[in-house]
């Protein structure tokens, strides 16, 4: 037996709820443009190196660190992520703990 007369329209308590998921989408939004310039660097090459010890300045402070977790803090690509925390390294700012074929885990340099 098919039903005939179409989707139900939403309750009115239905459409204050979409409306406030899309105003705490538009705060989010906005929240993340705000964070730092690091965030507006797409790629390596946009890089300079006064981001890099902004970040390390931030960073230091965190008990571990991975690619993934820099990535999602920093709305960076995880390519990205795996640059800086190598650049860090070198640098002797970061202390490599584990690597896996899939995972880095840093720690900062005491």
């Amino acid at each position: 037996m098919k039903y005939l007369g179409g989707k139900k329209r939403p309750t009115i308590s239905q459409l204050e709820k979409r409306m406030k998921k899309m105003s705490k989408k538009g705060k989010e939004k906005k929240e993340a443009k705000r964070i730092t310039t690091l965030s507006k660097a797409a790629t390596i090459e946009e890089l300079s190196l006064k981001s890099i010890e902004e970040l390390y300045k931030e960073v230091k402070n965190s008990k571990l660190l991975t690619p993934y977790s820099l990535a999602t803090r920093y709305k960076i690509k995880i390519s990205t992520a795996k640059y800086l925390l190598r650049e860090l390294e070198s640098a002797g700012l970061l202390r490599l703990v584990e690597k896996s074929r899939r995972v880095a885990i840093y720690v900062p340099a005491a």
